[in-house]
């Protein structure tokens, strides 16, 4: 039987039950159906229909003489016909754009924040996977004095901006650092981080063969970035959080099965798994036997992609029960990978206050 060969009937008594079901948790009978959705249709015919519904494999008894629940087909055929966006609460909203309005311009210095704030909006696990990172392509460097005996060295990817700081001895002269920051983007521009940082020490080499005066502020870059490389491969990975809310949803009151998603949460490459092949356009959602792992056959998983020209630089997403409010955890995933454009640029007050440190 393919999913067309629904009767417009049949097609909306599934779709109110199964979000009945998503919004209560309470099984789907023919009485409620009726009372809530199809007061024209008698107990008999909604009875008939959803036993048709239930051999089309679309429902299921989870009990002799008990009312019926969606199977991962009913999920499927309710995520492919009405997936929509639901507009977030205000809080939500406010707070996933503080994070990355307040923080500096690299993703992997606020994912500890997006995780938890997805987990909280959905109510389940959620996941962030950094991925990519490597892959960037440097445009610009700058090294920023401060006040402070620091510079501030920028480096503006195809991404959004990356920074780190490094000691300076006070008595340069400003216009040596401006020197240093155009010869280190003629050096660097459109090179990859992994290029950089795999071949840095052959830069430096041919840095201070090239421009001598240049060398003290080289060698503290050329340690700074050591720092910054090892930095990113801390970041990157795996985050997830919110694991105890799973025991929220009554699908999970048994802890043998909500262990068995706190153990895969555990497991980078298992998570990796769960999260592999997914659209930066839509959110993917992977319903039952679609999940790689057998364990989590029980669940959804949902995940969308933030890409950059087109490589994948992260992923969000949540594990959950197959009952969950579908268009709302696509629309929390949307905004969060939306917010991800902010990245791209310094904010205005921001980079105002850095100019201002310059000397």
């Amino acid at each position: 039987m393919r999913d067309d060969d629904l009767s417009a009937r049949k097609r909306e008594i599934l779709l109110n039950a199964v979000e009945s079901y998503i919004q209560s948790a309470s099984p789907i009978t023919s009485s409620n159906v009726r009372t809530n959705y199809f007061k024209n249709l008698s107990t008999a015919t909604l009875r008939n229909e959803l036993n048709a519904l239930e051999a089309m494999g679309y429902l299921k008894q989870l009990h002799t003489s008990s009312g019926r629940v969606p199977t991962a087909r009913g999920y499927r055929y309710y995520v492919n016909e009405i997936m929509c966006d639901v507009p977030l609460e205000d809080n939500i909203l406010t707070e996933i754009h503080s994070i990355f309005q307040s923080r500096a311009v690299y993703l992997g210095d606020v994912v500890n924040e997006i995780a938890d704030v997805v987990s909280k909006a959905t109510n389940y696990p959620a996941v962030v996977m950094l991925k990519g990172f490597e892959k960037l392509q440097i445009k610009t460097v700058k090294i920023i004095p401060l006040l402070t005996g620091q510079a501030l060295i920028l480096i503006e990817t195809n991404s959004g901006i990356i920074n780190n700081f490094m000691p300076i001895k006070t008595d340069i002269p400003s216009q040596t650092y401006v020197d240093a920051s155009n010869f280190l983007t003629s050096t660097f521009k459109d090179k990859t981080l992994s290029d950089m940082m795999q071949n840095i020490e052959d830069y430096r080499i041919q840095m201070c063969d090239e421009l001598q005066e240049f060398k003290g502020i080289f060698d503290r870059m050329i340690e700074s970035l050591r720092e910054f490389g090892e930095s990113i491969a801390k970041k990157s990975g795996v985050t997830a959080k919110g694991e105890l809310r799973l025991l929220n949803s009554p699908e999970y009151h048994d802890l043998e099965k909500a262990k068995k998603v706190i153990d895969v949460l555990a497991n980078p490459t298992e998570v990796e798994q769960l999260f592999d092949n997914l659209d930066s356009d839509e959110v993917t959602f992977k319903i039952g036997a679609e999940i790689p792992l057998e364990e989590l056959q029980d669940c959804t998983v949902a995940g969308l992609d933030y890409q950059v020209d087109g490589e994948s630089i992260a992923s969000v997403g949540i594990i959950g029960p197959q009952r969950m409010d579908y268009a709302k955890i696509a629309s929390a995933l949307k905004f969060v990978v939306g917010e991800f454009a902010n990245l791209k640029q310094l904010d205005n007050t921001q980079k105002g206050a850095e100019d201002g440190q310059e000397e």
